[in-house]
């Protein structure tokens, strides 16, 4: 599964959910600006509040950075 944490007018956010168009049949989207929870779990599970933030939990890999992000999807692990 795929968890994407982003935020409100967040560029590089937006350029990361526009690779998963067509691309990813699913993943779950967490906005830190609309839900106080998903803030916290951010910060828990990644030590910051950065954004945009990928977990993999089938591969247990976890990433900030929107290029990283992208690069690991056009990998085509999924």
């Amino acid at each position: 599964m795929l968890i994407l944490y982003t935020s409100n007018n967040c560029p590089f956010c937006e350029k990361v959910k526009d690779s998963f168009l067509g691309k990813m049949s699913s993943y779950e989207e967490r906005n830190i600006s609309e839900s106080e929870e998903y803030k916290k779990e951010l910060i828990k599970k990644g030590g910051k509040q950065q954004v945009p933030f990928l977990i993999d939990t089938s591969a247990n890999v976890m990433m900030y950075e929107s290029d990283d992000i992208l690069d690991y999807l056009n990998e085509g692990v999924f």
